[in-house]
Formats: structure tokens, C-alpha cells, sequence
């Protein structure tokens, strides 16, 4: 039985199309030539921020990773994982960071 999934008041009918929400979102940010290693992109679209809000409340661990309250987020490459595998990056109002799987939100 499919397990509808609730982001920010996007309703989706399966984790599946929750998934490709994530995705498409995280595709939206492809890197920019020479940002620096892991090519970081900002997210910038509002609607996206809000989404990521959302989603990241939802995450397991959401007390470790937004401590300190959220000032945006970001795209990259992840230098621990394997490839060229873009992730999501929160950014802390303490200047700090940390990955977090979209995956783990849902």
C-alpha cells in the first residue's frame, strides 16, 4: 500500500513521487564553473527554500543538523561520497553547514 507523503503543503501520493520532488529540486542547481571545489550552488528560489524547510523538519536527526537555526541552503558535490553525487547542504545562522539526505526526510 502506497504511503502518501505531506512537504510544505505539497501533497504526493507515494514516497516515490515525493522522491522525484526532491530530486527535481536538486537537479535545479547543477553548480557553478568555478565556485570552488564541489562547484556549490545557493538555493535561491523561495519556493524551494520553503520546500527544503519543510523537508528537513521531517529529518531523523533535524535537532543535530539545523542546530542554531537555518539560514538557507545549498547544492554540492558531497566529498565523502562516491562520484559526483550532488547533495543538499543546510547553512547555519552560526556560519556553519551539514549534508543531509532527502531521503532520510521521507
Amino acid at each position: 500500500m502506497a504511503i502518501p507523503v505531506d512537504i510544505n503543503g505539497e501533497h504526493f501520493p507515494t514516497k516515490a513521487a515525493a522522491t522525484q520532488r526532491c530530486q527535481d529540486v536538486l537537479r535545479s542547481y547543477p553548480g557553478q564553473t568555478g565556485s570552488g571545489p564541489g562547484q556549490p550552488e545557493a538555493v535561491t528560489d523561495e519556493a524551494h527554500v520553503a520546500f527544503l524547510t519543510a523537508l528537513i523538519a521531517r529529518h531523523p536527526d533535524v535537532d543535530e543538523k539545523a542546530d542554531g537555526g537555518i539560514a538557507g541552503f545549498k547544492v554540492q558535490v558531497n566529498p565523502e561520497g562516491t562520484g559526483n553525487t550532488r547533495c543538499f547542504y543546510v547553512l547555519r545562522t552560526d556560519g556553519s553547514e551539514a549534508d543531509f539526505s532527502f531521503r532520510s526526510c521521507l
